[in-house]
C-alpha cells in the first residue's frame, strides 16, 4: 500500500532519513525507535508535509501527489501539534473538520464517544490538557474514516484509561483495504495490535518485518 525507495531527507547537516526503502502493506505498522531515530520526520513526508530531498513515496501504484485532493481524504493524521483550533470547542473543531470531509452529521458525536471524550465536547481546545489534546487530536485523525491513518506518538501524556480509549480506536477503525502507521518510542503497547514493525535508528531502517502468527508475537528477522 505505501512504498519508499531511497527516501532521504537532510535537515543543515543532519540527515534525518538515509535512503530509506520501505513496503507497508494492509494493516497496522508500529513505528519503534528512540527520540531523533527519523520517525517523525518519515511520517510527516508521507503525510505530504514535508518534501524529500530525494527518492520516493508510492500510495498504491501511484507516486504521491501533494496536489490530489483525493489523497489528502483519503489521509488521517495526527503529528506532535494537536491541529485543533484553541479558541474554538472540541465539538466546534470536529464539526468543522467533518463539514470538510463531507462527513454523516453524527461523525463528531461518534468518535468522541469512541475515544471517550463526549463529556469534554464543550471545553475549548486550548484549555484541555496535554494528554485530552492528544486524544482529541487522534480523533480528529480518525473522524473521516480513513484509508491511510498515521499517528505520531498517540499514547503521549495519557494515562492508562486514555491510552486504553486510544488502542480501542484504532482497533476499531482497522478493517480491510486500511493501513496504519503508529510511531512511538514506546513499543509494548502498539505491539501488542499491529500487524508488523519497522525500527529505525539514526534515519536507518534496521528492521522491518510482519509479527508470528499465533503464540508469542515478535519481529520476524
Amino acid at each position: 500500500m505505501i512504498e519508499t525507495r531511497a527516501l532521504t531527507v537532510v535537515y543543515g547537516r543532519t540527515v534525518a532519513l538515509d535512503g530509506i526503502d520501505l513496503s507497508i502493506g494492509e494493516g497496522i505498522t508500529g513505528l519503534f525507535g528512540q527520540n531523533g531515530s527519523g520517525k517523525s520526520t518519515l511520517l510527516r513526508v508521507l503525510a505530504g508535509l514535508l518534501r524529500p530531498r530525494s527518492g520516493m513515496v508510492t500510495i498504491g501504484d501511484a507516486p504521491l501527489d501533494l496536489r490530489d485532493e483525493r489523497f489528502r481524504r483519503r489521509l488521517g493524521y495526527a503529528g506532535h501539534d494537536s491541529g485543533l483550533y484553541p479558541h474554538l470547542t472540541v465539538g466546534e473543531n470536529l464539526d468543522l473538520f467533518s463539514s470538510l470531509y463531507g462527513c454523516p452529521e453524527d461523525a463528531t458525536d461518534t468518535i468522541l464517544e469512541r475515544v471517550r471524550l463526549a463529556d469534554r465536547k464543550d471545553a475549548r481546545a486550548g484549555e484541555l490538557s496535554a494528554g485530552l489534546k492528544r486524544r482529541a487530536a487522534v480523533a480528529r485523525a480518525l473522524l473521516h474514516d480513513p484509508d491511510i491513518l498515521l499517528l505520531d506518538e498517540p499514547y503521549a501524556n495519557l494515562d492508562d484509561d486514555g491510552a486504553a480509549a486510544i488502542t480501542a480506536a484504532i482497533e476499531s477503525w482497522r478493517g480491510p483495504g486500511k493501513t496504519g502507521i503508529v510511531a512511538t518510542h514506546g513499543a509494548k503497547r502498539v505491539k501488542a495490535y499491529a500487524d508488523a514493525g519497522v525500527i529505525l535508528t539514526r534515519g536507518t531502517v534496521t528492521v522491518a518485518g510482519s509479527y508470528r502468527p499465533g503464540g508469542k508475537r515478535g519481529l520476524d528477522g
